[in-house]
C-alpha cells in the first residue's frame, strides 16, 4: 500500500510541475525534496517522541561495553582523510547529493533487506550515483540518523584502526547496535563506551580536543562531569570542553550552532537581534574566541547568518568538498560565500533537500576515516622577531599504510611574499616519525606562506594544512618580540571546600605558545597539561608559589600568595565556635580586627560580612542551621 502511495506521489509532484512549467532544476529540487520527506515520515524523527519519553529506561539496553583502546587514542577531525560515508535507505538526503559524494567516496547504504538494496540499487542507478563506489550494509534500523547513533573511528596509541561505540540516546535498538554490525563486517574492532550521547553533540580536532554541550552531562546523570569527561579520554582521547545550551528547547546538538572548519576555526550561526538566541550566540562566540586551540593560537570564529529555518552549520566536509545545506533561500549565496571565504581551495557545494532548523546533512551523513591514510601533524609557525636564522618546521608523520613513506615526496613548500614556491626537504630525526627542516631567514617585514607534502608507497599523497597551497599556513617576521606579562591577580583565597584551578593569564601580542614553570608548589597542588590545581586542604594556611612563563625570546616572572580559610572561622583557630561569634561581634560593633580573611567571617555567603552571619553562626552553633557556606 505505502509503495502504491508513493508512486501516486511521485507521479502527482511530476504532472503538477509539467503543468505549472518549471524549470528541470526546481523541479528536480521539489520532487526530490518531497520523496526524501516521504522516506522521513515513516522513519521516527529525530527528536524524542512522547511515546518514546515513557521508555528512556530502555536506552543502551542491548548496548555492550568494553574496555577503551589502547592509549593514547586519537579521533581523527571531519576534515582528515575520508574514504566513504554512511547513509540509510529510506533516504534522509537527495540522490543528487549521494551521486556527487559517490564522485570520490564509497557510498554505504544501511539497507533493512535485499529487497530495499534492490530499490536503492535502481534509484541510485537512475539518479547518477557511480555504482562501482555503492556498497551495501543489511541490518534492520529506526532512523535516519547515522550521524547521531554512527561509528566514531578511532586510532588506538599503536596506531590500530577502531571504532567507538557510544550508548545512543534513544530507546531506538536497530539505531543503537550499527556501529557494533559495522565493525563486525568491516573487521574493525569495536569499543563499548558506556557514556549516553549522540553524534551531532560531538565535534573534534583530531590533535586531543573535542566539544559538545551539556546534553551530555544531563544524559548521564549518573556520572560526575569529571567522570564523563575521564571516559572521553579514554575512549577518544580528547580533552572535554562542554558548553551551555544555546536554545531553551530543542535537541541541544553542538552542530545545530557550531562546526570546526580546521583546529583553529569554529563556524557559528548567527541571527537576527530579536531571536531569543541572539545573546547567547554572540556571548558563546566572544568565549571561544578567547580560547586557544590545538595549535596554540585563540580560534578564530567565522559567523553564518542563519534565519530561521536555515541550519547552514549543518554541513558536512568530505576531503576537498563541503557539501552545505540550502533552502532556496535568499541567504543561501551568502552562507555559501561565509564558507568560500573561510575555507579557500575546498569545493563549497549547496544542496536542496528536507532540511530543518536543527537538522540537515550532518546529522545524516557519516564519514568514514580512510583506516590507512597519512597522517601529518604539525603546529604551525608563529609570526617571528628573528631574521638571521632559519624557521625550524617540525613535522611528525604516521603511515598508517605500513607501506613506507617516499623520501623524496618529504617537502616544504615555501613562498616570500607571495612569489612561486619554493621547497626544503624534510630530514628524518632520530624520533620515529619525526621530520625537520629549515625555513631560509629573512629581514623584517616579510610575509611566508609554506605547507607540508608526503607521500606514501600505497600511493596516498597528503598535505597539511589538509588543503595544501590555498590554505597555507602564514607567518611574518616582525623583528621585534613583546615579552610576556604575567597579568593575574598575584593573590587568592581559597575555601576549603573549593578546588583551586591556576593558570595565568597572559599578555603578549605575538606569541600564544609560552612555555608555564611552577617553582615551590604547595604540597596539596599539581600540575598538569600547565595547570595548577589541588583540593584545598581543611586547614588555614598562608602559602604560596612561583610561575614563569616564558616566550622562545623573554621570560615573566610572578610570586602568587594562597590564602586558605575554614568558612565560618572568623578568628582563625582553624575550629567554628563560639569563639568565631564574639570575634564577628567585636569587629561588626566594637572596632576589633577584620576576619583575615573577610570571606571567613562571611558565613551565609552573600558577599558581606554583617549581623546576617553573625546569626547564622548562631543558628548553626545552636539550633541545627547549615553549616557556614554549606560546608
Amino acid at each position: 500500500m505505502r509503495i502504491f502511495c508513493l508512486l501516486g506521489l511521485i507521479l502527482a509532484l511530476a504532472v503538477s510541475a509539467a503543468a505549472h512549467n518549471l524549470s528541470d532544476e526546481n523541479q528536480t529540487a521539489d520532487l526530490q525534496a518531497k520523496i526524501e520527506a516521504y522516506g522521513r515520515m515513516k522513519s521516527l524523527p529525530i527528536e524524542l517522541t512522547p511515546e518514546e519519553m515513557s521508555r528512556l529506561d530502555e536506552i543502551g539496553i542491548g548496548h555492550r561495553s568494553t574496555a577503551p583502546p589502547v592509549g593514547p587514542p586519537r579521533n581523527p577531525a571531519e576534515w582528515e582523510p575520508m574514504t566513504g560515508a554512511i547513509i540509510r535507505w529510506p533516504l534522509g538526503i537527495p540522490v543528487s547529493l549521494i551521486a556527487e559524494m559517490s564522485e570520490d567516496l564509497e557510498v554505504y547504504t544501511i539497507v533493512a533487506n535485499s529487497s530495499q538494496q534492490a530499490s536503492a540499487t535502481s534509484t541510485y542507478s537512475s539518479g547518477g550515483v557511480n555504482m562501482a563506489n555503492a556498497f551495501f550494509i543489511i541490518a534492520p534500523t529506526n532512523t535516519i540518523w547515522t550521524r547521531d547513533y554512527g561509528p566514531w573511528f578511532i586510532f588506538d596509541g599503536a596506531g590500530s584502526y577502531g571504532i567507538v561505540d557510544h550508548v545512543y540516546n534513544r530507546p531506538r535498538p536497530d539505531d543503537d547496535v550499527i556501529p557494533g554490525v559495522i565493525g563486525n563486517e568491516w573487521g574493525v574492532p569495536v569499543y563499548g563506551m558506556a557514556l549516553e550521547h549522540t553524534g551531532g553533540n560531538h565535534m573534534s580536532d583530531g590533535l586531543g580536543m573535542s566539544m559538545s554541550t551539556r546534553l551530555v552531562y544531563d544524559e548521564n546523570p549518573g556520572m560526575a562531569p569529571r567522570d564523563v569527561d575521564a571516559m572521553m579520554k579514554d575512549y577518544v582521547g580528547n580533552d572535554y570542553t562542554v558548553l551551555e545550551y544555546i536554545e531553551s528547547g530543542g535537541i541541544h546538538h553542538i552542530d545545530c550552532w557550531a562546526k570546526f572548519l580546521d583546529p583553529t576555526t569554529i563556524l557559528i550561526k548567527d541571527v537576527s537581534p530579536g531571536h531569543p538566541s541572539y545573546d547567547l550566540l554572540n556571548a558563546r562566540a566572544d568565549f571561544l574566541a578567547t580560547k586557544t586551540s590545538a595549535w596554540g593560537r585563540p580560534y578564530t570564529i567565522v559567523r553564518v547568518y542563519c534565519p530561521y529555518g536555515t541550519a547552514y552549520t549543518n554541513s558536512i566536509i568530505l576531503n576537498d568538498k563541503v557539501f552545505v545545506p540550502i533552502f532556496s533561500s535568499s541567504w543561501d549565496d551568502s552562507a555559501l560565500q561565509v564558507y568560500e571565504q573561510a575555507m579557500p581551495g575546498y569545493e563549497v557545494l549547496g544542496f536542496y533537500g528536507s532540511w530543518y532548523d536543527n537538522d540537515a546533512i550532518h546529522c545524516r551523513v557519516m564519514g568514514v576515516t580512510d583506516r590507512y591514510m597519512l597522517f601529518v601533524d604539525h603546529v604551525p609557525l608563529f609570526d617571528s622577531e628573528v631574521y638571521d636564522h632559519d624557521y625550524l618546521v617540525s613535522v611528525e608523520i604516521e603511515d598508517h599504510s605500513n607501506t613506507g613513506l617516499i623520501p623524496e615526496s618529504l617537502l616544504v613548500y615555501y613562498s616570500i611574499d607571495s612569489s612561486p614556491f619554493d621547497t626544503a626537504h624534510l630530514q628524518a630525526t632520530s624520533k620515529s616519525d619525526s621530520f625537520y627542516a629549515y625555513i631560509p631567514a629573512q629581514p623584517p617585514g616579510t610575509e611566508i606562506a609554506y605547507y607540508v607534502k608526503a607521500a606514501d608507497s600505497s600511493g596516498r599523497v597528503v598535505t597539511h594544512p589538509f588543503i595544501g597551497a590555498p590554505g597555507a599556513h602564514l607567518f611574518h617576521i616582525t623583528g621585534e618580540n613583546v615579552p610576556p606579562q604575567i597579568v593575574s591577580p598575584d593573590s587568592f583565597v581559597c575555601a576549603t571546600y573549593e578546588t583551586l584551578n591556576y593558570y595565568p593569564e597572559i599578555y603578549d601580542p605575538d606569541d600564544t605558545v609560552h612555555q608555564i614553570t611552577y617553582l615551590n608548589v604547595p604540597s596539596w597542588c599539581s600540575v598538569q597539561d600547565d595547570t595548577l590545581f589541588g583540593e584545598v586542604p581543611d586547614s588555614a594556611l598562608i602559602e604560596g608559589f612561583t610561575v614563569i612563563v616564558e616566550d622562545p625570546f623573554h621570560a615573566d616572572t610572578q610570586s602568587v600568595v594562597l590564602c586558605t580559610y575554614l568558612c565560618g572561622d572568623a578568628n582563625r583557630d582553624e575550629v567554628i565556635n563560639v569563639g568565631d561569634v564574639v570575634y564577628l561581634v567585636n569587629y561588626l560593633y566594637k572596632n576589633g580586627t577584620e576576619p583575615l580573611p573577610t570571606e571567613s567571617g562571611d558565613c551565609n555567603r552573600d558577599e558581606n560580612v554583617d549581623v546576617g552571619d553573625i546569626v547564622y553562626l548562631v543558628n548553626y552553633l545552636y539550633k541545627g542551621g547549615s553549616p557556614p557556606c554549606g560546608l
